[in-house]
């Protein structure tokens, strides 16, 4: 009889330190879960800021004040524009596009200068 107290109470002891393990190992992962919530949620927040950043330096007037100062580009002249009858049935029709008064463009410019002076491919 006294062996079989002993061992009770050994089982008794036994469970005691697994469900002490369990308690400790399930709080672990409770705070582990705790952190990627915050995680999760920082990481939304920044997304939210993100798109709010995108969206405030996307906005067409700064878009277009950037263009006039950084890139030196002005709105389309009416004098641009080309007649649709000149686009679908070709230069050969009787509308006539209307040209631009020649200015200078440093892009063309630079594009012109780069293919004048890059050698010509050899065929072989």
């Amino acid at each position: 009889m006294r062996s079989l107290c002993l061992l009770a109470f050994g089982c008794l002891v036994g469970l005691l330190l697994y469900t002490y393990d369990l308690k400790l190992k399930t709080r672990k992962l409770e705070g582990s879960a705790r952190e990627l919530v915050t995680a999760l949620q920082d990481e939304s927040d920044f997304l939210a800021l993100m798109r709010a950043e995108v969206s405030y330096l996307s906005r067409p007037e700064r878009v277009e004040e950037m263009a006039r100062k950084q890139l030196r580009m002005e709105p389309i002249a009416p004098a641009q524009l080309v007649p649709w009858k000149a686009v679908v049935t070709g230069p050969d029709s009787g509308a006539q596009a209307q040209t631009p008064p020649a200015q200078s463009d440093g892009i063309a410019a630079l594009i012109e200068k780069s293919a004048v002076s890059s050698p010509s491919p050899v065929a072989k």
